[in-house]
Formats: C-alpha cells, sequence, structure tokens
C-alpha cells in the first residue's frame, strides 16, 4: 500500500482543455439587455430631430443647436469645414439623415434584428458625434467613449441572439450558409 486513505479515495478529474481568460464565456443575457436600453437610447435621442422644426433651425434649438456648437468648438478642422459647407447647405437632408440613421439604430439595437449591420451604423454614428462634440464646453468625453463602446461589444458579440430577433434568423442562416450559399454567410454575419 503506497498511496494514502485519501488519495485513494480521489475520484479521478476529468480533464478539460485549460482555456485563455480571452475566451471565457459569459451568459448572453446581460449584453441583450444592454443592447436593449441602448437602442432605446438612440431611439430617444431621434425624438429631437424634429422636421417641423426644420431639425431646430427655426427654435434654434435640437440638431442645428448642437450643430452650432460643434462650429464654435471644433475638434478637428475638418470636420467644422463639413458641416459649415456641406451639412449647412444642405441642411433638410442631413436633418433627416440623422433622424432615419438614429431610428434605424435604435430600431435595429431594441428589437436584436440585425444587430451587427445596426451596430456597425451605431460605431459610425457615435464616432461622428463624438469628432464634433468633444471640444464643446463641459460636455464629458468618456460618455461619448461609451457610446462608440456599446456597439463595439454588440459587433463583436452574439448580444442579439438574446432577447432579440437575430436568435431565430441564426439557425435557418446557418443551414443554408452550410449549404454553400454566399448570401446566407453574409447576413448570418450581420446578425
Amino acid at each position: 500500500m503506497t498511496g494514502s486513505p485519501q488519495h485513494d479515495q480521489e475520484t479521478p478529474r476529468e480533464e478539460r482543455p485549460r482555456k485563455g481568460w480571452l475566451l471565457a464565456m459569459a451568459p448572453l443575457w446581460p449584453l441583450g439587455l444592454a443592447r436593449i436600453l441602448y437602442g432605446y437610447l438612440w431611439w430617444q435621442q431621434s425624438g429631437w430631430k424634429v422636421p417641423s422644426d426644420d431639425f431646430g433651425r427655426k427654435s434654434d434649438g435640437g440638431l442645428w443647436y448642437w450643430v452650432q456648437q460643434q462650429i464654435q468648438y471644433p475638434t478637428v478642422a475638418a470636420h467644422k469645414d463639413f458641416l459649415v459647407n456641406v451639412m449647412i447647405p444642405n441642411w433638410t437632408f442631413f436633418g433627416w439623415m440623422a433622424l432615419i440613421t438614429e431610428t434605424y439604430i435604435g430600431a435595429t439595437l431594441i428589437l436584436g434584428l440585425g444587430t451587427r449591420l445596426g451596430s456597425l451604423v451605431a460605431i459610425g454614428m457615435a464616432a461622428n458625434i463624438t469628432i464634433g462634440i468633444l471640444s464643446v464646453p463641459h460636455e464629458w468625453g468618456w460618455t461619448y467613449t461609451m457610446l462608440i463602446m456599446f456597439p463595439v461589444l454588440f459587433l463583436l458579440t452574439d448580444a442579439g441572439r438574446s432577447f432579440g430577433v437575430d436568435a431565430f434568423l441564426v439557425p435557418p442562416l446557418d443551414r443554408a450558409a452550410a449549404g454553400g450559399s454566399r448570401l446566407a454567410q453574409l447576413i448570418r454575419w450581420l446578425v
């Protein structure tokens, strides 16, 4: 008898491959909840892009006010030039584009429908807002960092598959992609 009684009573442990801390798995529901709340933020912010007020031009409020702040306190000279020379002369078009884009971001992320595509659009819109607003007095830069980082998380994870329509779209898309459909492969990546 060479082993101790304690050692003899141990049951063999199942060997598990070690995974690095970057590969640790977490439940998706917190990301799903964050995605819905972040989508609601965009939906809510689209509400003050009011076409009947010419997107704030008539009242000196709303989108007009914030674009004027970006022009007055530019972060990047080229961005200011774009606002002055392109956006202001085409104000109504860009007002509609802001309203449609923010509504689209809100809808896709609230529903979890095409979450990765909605996240890509959100990253672009948030980066644009960040570049424009960082030098405006009393704005907190970390707000805009978070505005960019949340959709980055949604893009890199399966956030639309928790509390989202994407969860229902993935299985048939996987089957079609396995059958060789390139369109299904592309759409699969967007959800």
